[in-house]
């Protein structure tokens, strides 16, 4: 499974990168050898999936009934690698000067709101939502209406996908414990979904950027865990006929991602999971996905002010952030990692 959230958050870093691939010399029939991933914002659906399975199964077994201790093993989980990747916004890119310069005039409660979003995750996501016009915030969603300007309050603007992930997070402790309120969580996803559609508001705020388009994704992973600790060999053939049936229907909507395709990956990550559960590999190459998505952001900000020819920049990101995604996993993550199983056995 680590191979795989490392696989996701590297197609992340290529769509934004638009590619990554290592170029040819002059005269070669291509200009560059590059890697065939697929598109960020369905990688980060199939990282909701398998968020989904995760936190279904930690609710379920070690923090059965211990809810703030879910709640500060996610915060100390997300919140570390952020923050360095916040600084380093702020000190090599014009990211953190720009937002100064957007709210200068603003009243304290908007100031208060943008930096404790960008400070702590949680939020993150509302900025797309929104548009700073005269000091005032307005509901202006971006992609919807071309003047918003509200995403470039984001420091990081990856992180409005863990600020949905946060929600998520907040809400899983009453819903992932319980089978039933599970299936009820998924099938609120596939009506929204099919509001989106009936409504003739299909876009990427509504289907991507809006918490509840998350709801399926999330809602997947959560019952293949389920049937997947009651049978490790199969899901149940009436529930995956419930589970099929579903995503039939979704395959008549516009989806993030081929619904076919999220079926089957929800029914393969159960069994990615039993393969790889013991191997410290890929759990070192898993614990790197996080870093790397969260950090990739300022650094390919950063690059762009340097004007790399377009065939190199995507392999230079990578490389950068992978470098920097090491540093932070065993100087930061692994010491506070030891303080969260610690905190756990008290």
């Amino acid at each position: 499974m680590g191979i795989l959230r490392f696989l996701l958050a590297l197609s992340v870093i290529a769509s934004h990168a638009s590619g990554i691939g290592i170029p040819f010399p002059d005269g070669k029939p291509y200009n560059m050898w590059a890697m065939n991933l697929i598109e960020g914002r369905q990688s980060v659906a199939l990282f909701y999936i398998i968020s989904g399975f995760y936190m279904a199964m930690v609710l379920n077994t070690k923090y059965l009934d211990k809810n703030l201790k879910f709640y500060l093993n996610r915060f100390l989980r997300l919140w570390p690698a952020y923050i360095i990747a916040f600084v380093l916004a702020c000190i090599f890119t014009p990211l953190g000067e720009n937002i100064v310069k957007t709210i200068a005039d603003c009243g304290i409660a908007i100031k208060i709101y943008v930096w404790f979003c960008n400070l702590f995750i949680l939020g993150t996501d509302s900025f797309w939502l929104i548009s700073i016009d005269n000091c005032q915030l307005h509901y202006l969603p971006s992609y919807i209406n071309p003047t918003s300007n509200g995403y470039a309050l984001s420091i990081n603007s990856p992180s409005f996908s863990i600020g949905i992930e946060m929600l998520f997070y907040l809400m899983a402790p009453f819903i992932l414990r319980s089978l039933k309120r599970t299936w009820i969580y998924f099938l609120i996803g596939v009506l929204y979904t099919f509001y989106i559609v009936l409504s003739g508001n299909i876009n990427f705020i509504y289907q991507y950027h809006l918490f509840p388009s998350s709801f399926i994704y999330f809602a997947l992973g959560a019952l293949s865990w389920n049937y997947y600790k009651k049978d490790t060999s199969l899901l149940p053939e009436k529930k995956l006929f419930a589970i099929f049936i579903c995503c039939l229907a979704l395959m008549f909507c516009y989806t993030l991602f081929p619904i076919i395709i999220i079926l089957s990956f929800t029914v393969m990550v159960p069994r990615l999971f039993e393969l790889t559960k013991h191997s410290k590999i890929d759990r070192l190459i898993g614990e790197l996905s996080y870093p790397l998505y969260i950090i990739h952001y300022p650094v390919l900000i950063y690059l762009w002010g340097k004007n790399l020819p377009p065939v190199c920049l995507g392999i230079t990101c990578f490389s950068i952030t992978l470098l920097l995604a090491f540093i932070v996993h065993f100087l930061v993550e692994k010491p506070i990692d030891r303080l969260r199983q610690r905190s756990l056995l008290t």
